[in-house]
């Protein structure tokens, strides 16, 4: 193809998810080429393409409705904030973290990655801090980034020859490794953790009842059989109870404002569902979570893009991604 119509169709499969733009004069060669596979719930993918920019900003997000997390290891090349600092680009072997619900802007050199993409609501629960890993950059020479990279080369390679029962097999191994990827580097005073399987389960808990407006510590910790103050120190890493709380609310409350289910449902009423009795602390948290205010991801979402049948048959592997949930 010209150059000119291979950057029209890059566009038009990645401008599912990102702005792109390549890195080079109007009549430079342009190419890429990508491969994926679909495991149900998670989405891998490999690609190799020219130098090029990538941004997501916070109009698109609240417009595509995307909330996943990707982590994209660099085969060859680099790719790396835009404003970052000289070196400070995730190079061959290294790790960086795309948070799909939090703005980017990043650049890239010719670049070969291998690319895991994951709802968040499968690995948040898993993770120490969720909301702290946007394009965070990870070593490769750290054992368990090697590990990972390793376990996704090896799946890439082995898909094409997997049935659907070991495709979704694989998927809850995978995600726990790649949770302990990120939650290899935690701050030195968090590193303890008494009983870590004890933690996710109350993570857990905390994400399916947090919309309850009568959810409290004590409740937590007697249907856990600990004490109070037990309950505290566990989720001290993790940004306190109370936090942990609060964020949990404040995504189910984003996901009822983009729902199309929900256009009619007063903003006061999403709140109160959503455990906050006050509509005006609701709003404050809101912006100060996620950079708009309701009123503003609800226009967005109004503006979404038409939602991807639930029939995989041609698509695109960006699809893919916008429609996992």
């Amino acid at each position: 193809m010209r150059p000119n119509q291979a950057l029209t169709l890059w566009h038009e499969t990645l401008g599912a998810l990102y702005d792109v733009r390549r890195r080079g004069g109007e009549g430079s060669r342009f190419q890429f080429r990508a491969e994926a596979f679909h495991f149900g719930e998670i989405v891998l993918t490999a690609y190799r393409s020219a130098a090029q920019t990538f941004d997501r900003s916070r109009a698109r997000i609240g417009r595509d409705g995307v909330d996943h997390i990707t982590l994209q290891f660099c085969i060859s090349g680099w790719h790396g904030k835009r404003d970052g600092p000289a070196g400070d680009e995730a190079r061959a072997g290294d790790l960086l973290v795309a948070d799909l619900a939090q703005p980017q802007a990043t650049g890239t050199s010719d670049v070969n990655t291998i690319n895991l993409t994951m709802p968040r609501r499968l690995l948040a629960p898993l993770l120490d801090a969720p909301d702290d890993h946007n394009l965070r950059l990870i070593r490769g020479c750290t054992p368990l980034a090697a590990l990972l990279r390793n376990h996704l080369i090896g799946l890439f390679q082995s898909a094409r020859l997997m049935g659907i029962a070991e495709a979704e097999a694989v998927v809850r191994p995978t995600l726990a490794l790649a949770a302990a990827v990120l939650n290899s580097e935690r701050r030195i005073e968090a590193v303890v953790d008494l009983d870590p399987i004890l933690t996710v389960q109350i993570r857990r808990h905390l994400n399916e009842a947090a919309a309850c407006p009568d959810l409290t510590a004590d409740q937590v910790a007697a249907r856990f059989g600990i004490s109070r103050r037990k309950l505290y120190y566990l989720m001290e890493s993790h940004g306190g109870f109370a936090s942990c709380v609060r964020a949990q609310r404040l995504h189910l409350a984003q996901s009822m404002l983009r729902d199309p289910g929900h256009r009619g449902t007063p903003i006061a009423d999403i709140a109160r569902r959503c455990g906050f009795a006050w509509r005006t602390n609701f709003s404050r948290a809101y912006r100060e979570r996620f950079g708009m205010t309701p009123q503003e991801t609800r226009a967005l979402a109004a503006l979404r893009l038409s939602p991807v049948p639930g029939d995989v048959n041609g698509q695109h592997m960006w699809d893919w991604i916008r429609a996992l949930r």
